[in-house]
């Protein structure tokens, strides 16, 4: 018998070896179905939430008025409503008068430095080793009236939206996955400009997260001198859409074949040197695919390092997800009227965070392998944010109870009563 049959060297060795020495039987595996409950999702929101506002607080609350609080915040975000319509929908736990309270000794250092410990906290087991691409971009939330303290920039002047010219400003940095995003920096930016202390920031933050930086995309905000040339002394792959006038869109949408220039930049100052950048135009046909445009489309990107021709708009693309991030931000984000900045950002790093747990358990509760370079997919059918949100309102109804019956101990007016009208 050849030795190397199945079962071959064993036959040789021992002529009369017992069939099931031969040929020994499969061992299969044996795994639980994976199950996730609405009181796991409130638990582990509560692992991030209630050291957020401990470390958040200028002073020492009792532990069952921090996790009422963390409840009604919770219960907030998924309705869309404010604490006070959160806790009217409650039968149990502390007043919004005490969450009031609470809040206002939030400080706004204190709430940013437990932001970004919290968000650096959760992601970090999820990181990968291997370098990944980043991206940055600029979230604004209108405001209307006058800021807290008038000493300090707490608004930036944006465009009109919503009837308004101001708005709250967060800077945030994302990692860009195969299948996912993760929301790795979380910034609260006063100030108009400052791009570039924007993106040293969020590239901190990012560094501390201990992943490793392979390229970084940037919005066409982001095309500016200071922030090229930063990213050019540090040697970091970068990908900037370019701003263009009328005139400037003449000199670069020529031809029908993607190609490949330089560009030279001219600092603000006098003795800044010259910064010349690699500008890839890329052509692509529109086939009546988007808003029903024929002919040729120009993608004209600023790129700093080694990036080709083909890979530059692929790789670029999938920046586009994070618009979708605030998009779902609005799903999970409480309202309030108040003034304080420091609750608006606590407000829209809860927002954030939750977006961040609801990856996270798809990946744990919703995925499945899959043949590829990526080797798995997620089930979006399984665990969408809404369900998410659903389930999250669910367990916090648990322990703040639900809105049943609602009593008044007044009688019905006399008015109603001579019109007839009585309780049936």
């Amino acid at each position: 018998m050849s030795p190397t049959r199945r079962g071959g060297g064993l036959a040789t060795a021992a002529k009369r070896a017992h069939h099931r020495d031969k040929y020994p039987p499969l061992r299969r595996t044996r795994w639980r179905p994976r199950t996730l409950s609405d009181r796991q999702i409130r638990s582990s929101a509560l692992v991030w939430l209630l050291p957020l506002l401990k470390s958040a607080l200028r002073r020492a609350f009792r532990p069952a008025t921090v996790r009422d609080t963390a409840d009604l915040l919770l219960r907030a975000g998924v309705l869309r409503a404010s604490v006070h319509r959160a806790r009217a929908q409650s039968r149990r736990g502390h007043s919004d008068r005490t969450a009031r309270w609470l809040f206002a000794h939030l400080g706004l250092g204190r709430t940013q430095r437990a932001i970004t410990l919290g968000l650096r906290r959760q992601i970090r087991p999820y990181v990968p080793k291997e370098p990944v691409d980043v991206a940055i971009d600029f979230h604004d939330r209108p405001y209307y009236g006058q800021p807290q303290d008038p000493r300090q920039r707490q608004v930036v002047k944006t465009k009109e939206e919503r009837g308004t010219h101001r708005a709250h400003r967060f800077a945030s940095l994302s990692i860009l996955l195969p299948r996912f995003r993760l929301i790795a920096s979380l910034r609260f930016h006063p100030r108009s400009g400052g791009t570039l202390a924007a993106v040293r920031l969020a590239l901190h933050d990012f560094q501390m997260t201990g992943g490793k930086l392979r390229a970084i995309f940037l919005d066409r905000g982001f095309y500016n001198y200071a922030v090229l040339s930063w990213l050019k002394a540090h040697g970091i792959t970068a990908v900037v859409p370019l701003r263009l006038g009328s005139r400037q869109r003449k000199r670069w949408e020529r031809g029908k074949r993607s190609y490949s220039t330089t560009h030279t930049l001219k600092g603000p100052r006098r003795g800044d040197p010259p910064l010349e950048v690699t500008i890839h135009v890329v052509v692509r046909y529109q086939m009546g695919k988007k808003w029903n445009r024929h002919g040729c489309q120009y993608l004209i990107y600023a790129v700093l390092g080694e990036m080709g021709l083909k890979e530059v708009a692929d790789r670029y693309r999938g920046r586009f997800g994070i618009e979708s991030s605030y998009r779902i931000l609005g799903q999970a984000l409480a309202r309030t009227s108040s003034r304080s900045p420091s609750l608006r950002l606590l407000q829209v790093g809860v927002g954030m965070l939750l977006q961040n747990e609801w990856v996270i358990l798809r990946l744990l509760y919703a995925s499945e392998g899959r043949q590829g370079p990526v080797g798995f997919r997620i089930r979006e059918e399984l665990l969408r944010f809404e369900d998410l949100l659903q389930m999250l309102l669910r367990a916090v109804g648990y322990r703040l109870g639900n809105l049943t019956h609602v009593t008044n101990h007044r009688r019905l007016p006399v008015h109603l009563r001579r019109r007839g009208i009585t309780i049936p």
